[in-house]
C-alpha cells in the first residue's frame, strides 16, 4: 500500500516537538509495517529529523511563501512550489491515500489527486477557532483580520466536505464539524494524539524521581511543577510569562520551583522559576516533576503536553480553555481547572503542593486512564481505517 503524508506546518519526522510527535509515531509505524511512505512538507520545517525513518521513506521538500504577515501554510495552493512538487510526486507515483495534516493545500491536492486515491484530512484541530490564536500571534495587520477569519472558516468548512475522511482528536472537534458543516458523524474518526513516552508505574515514576532531578540540576528537596512546550507557539509563550510574572511572583514560596522546558526558550534561573532550555529527553523532565501548571489562556486543539503528563500519571493544574477537547477526564479527580489564571489558580498550585495524597491520587487515576494511549491503540486505529478504505474502496 502506498501513502503519501502531506504535512504544510513542521516536520513529519521530528519525534520530539509536540503536535509532529503525532506523525511520527503513524509514519514510524506505517513503515515498520511495510508501507511504502512518502512525505512532503516544507524546506523551512527542516532541523532534527528522524534519521533512521528518514532512510527508509521517501522525503520531499518545498519552497515556503510568506505574504501579508501571515503563515506560510495560508497560501500552500497558491505556492506554486508546492504545486509543482505535488504534481511530479503524484504523477511519478500512485497513491492509494494521501493524508494532510492541517487543511492547507487539500484544494489543489484534489485537483491534482487520481479518482481513486483516498484523501484523509488529519485535523489537528478548528481552524475557525484557531486563527484567533494565529492573528495574536502574528500580529496580523487589523485591516486583514475579518478576511483572515473568513478565509480560514471557509477553507475549512471545504475541506472537511470533500476529504473522503475526517480525523478528529476530540469530541469537541467532532460535533463542531457535524453542527456547522452539515456532515454526517460517520465521515469522522476519533483518534487520540498518543504521547511518546511509554506509560509508567507509580513505583518506577517514584524510583527515577531523584535520578531524573540530578540528571537536571534539580534541587533534591524542593517541589517542582513544571511547564513544557514549544515557545514560539503564542500560547505556550503566554503561559510561560504568565508563571514568571504572575504565578511565581504571587506564590512566593521558596519551597515550590517553577521549572520551564522546550524548544526556543533560553535557559536562565530568576528567584524561583528555572529554564532548561530544550530538554533532550523528556521521560527526565517528567519524572522530576511532583505537578505541571498549565496555564494556557489561548489556542485550540489537542494539548500534546497533556498526553505526556496523564501516560506518565503526573498531576496537573490547567485553565478550562487548556483541558477542551480532552473529555475523557474527570475534573477534580484526574485533574485542576480553573476558568482563569486568577488567585483561585494560585490555590490550585497551594493545594497540589501542600496535599501529597491528593497528588498520589490523582497520579492513580492518570495511570489508569493512560491505558488509552497505548501507542500501538492509535496505531491500529489508523492501520484499521487504511485497510477499511482500500479493502471496499468506497467513501466513509
Amino acid at each position: 500500500m502506498s501513502v503519501l503524508v502531506i504535512k504544510p506546518t513542521g516536520n513529519a519526522l521530528n519525534p520530539f516537538a509536540g503536535a509532529e510527535t503525532r506523525i511520527w509515531i503513524l509514519n514510524s509505524a506505517l513503515v515498520k509495517k511495510k508501507f511504502q511512505l512518502s512525505i512532503l512538507h516544507s524546506i523551512n520545517s527542516l532541523g532534527f529529523e528522524d534519521k533512521n525513518l528518514r532512510k527508509k521513506c521517501f522525503v520531499h521538500y518545498y519552497k515556503d511563501l510568506k505574504l501579508l504577515g501571515m503563515s506560510d501554510w495560508y497560501f500552500t495552493d497558491f505556492n506554486l512550489f508546492f504545486v509543482f512538487k505535488l504534481f511530479k510526486i503524484i504523477r511519478k507515483q500512485k497513491f492509494d491515500i494521501i493524508q494532510l495534516e492541517r487543511p492547507w493545500g487539500f484544494l489543489i491536492l484534489k485537483l491534482l489527486a487520481k479518482k481513486k486515491t483516498f484523501l484523509i484530512y488529519d485535523s489537528q484541530l478548528v481552524e475557525g477557532e484557531y486563527i484567533n490564536t494565529v492573528i495574536k500571534e502574528q500580529n496580523s495587520p487589523k485591516i486583514l483580520r475579518p478576511l483572515m477569519k473568513l478565509f480560514a472558516k471557509i477553507y475549512e468548512k471545504l475541506v472537511v466536505k470533500l476529504a473522503s475522511v475526517v480525523v478528529v482528536l476530540s469530541e469537541h472537534d467532532r460535533n463542531y464539524y457535524v453542527k456547522n458543516f452539515k456532515i454526517k458523524k460517520n465521515k469522522t474518526i476519533l483518534i487520540q494524539t498518543p504521547s511518546a513516552i511509554n506509560p509508567q508505574s507509580q513505583f518506577e515514576s517514584n524510583l527515577l524521581k531523584d535520578e531524573c532531578r540530578k540528571k537536571l540540576g534539580l534541587p533534591l528537596d524542593k517541589t517542582i511543577a513544571i511547564f513544557h512546550g514549544g515557545f514560539s507557539h503564542h500560547p505556550n509563550k503566554e503561559a510561560a510569562d504568565l508563571i514568571q510574572n504572575y504565578i511565581a511572583q504571587k506564590i512566593n514560596n521558596p519551597d515550590i520551583m517553577f521549572v520551564l522546558a522546550g524548544h526556543n526558550i533560553e535557559k536562565f534561573k530568576n528567584g524561583n522559576v528555572i529554564s532548561l532550555g530544550f530538554v533532550e529527553d523528556l521521560k527526565d523532565l517528567l519524572f522530576s516533576a511532583d505537578f505541571a501548571v498549565v496555564p494556557i489562556i489561548t489556542g485550540g486543539g489537542m494539548r500534546t503536553k497533556c498526553m505526556d503528563y496523564i501516560v506518565t500519571g503526573l498531576p496537573f493544574i490547567i485553565t478550562k480553555i487548556g483541558i477542551k477537547g480532552i473529555d475523557f477526564l474527570e475534573e477534580g479527580k484526574d485533574y485542576l481547572a480553573y476558568d482563569e489564571v486568577n488567585h483561585e489558580f494560585l490555590k490550585g498550585i497551594n493545594m497540589l503542593h501542600n496535599n501529597k495524597e491528593m497528588r498520589q491520587q490523582i497520579h492513580q487515576n492518570l495511570l489508569k486512564k493512560s491505558k488509552i494511549f497505548n501507542r500501538s491503540i492509535f496505531e491500529n486505529q489508523f492501520l484499521k481505517l487504511f485497510s477499511k478504505l482500500i479493502n471496499h474502496r468506497t467513501e466513509i
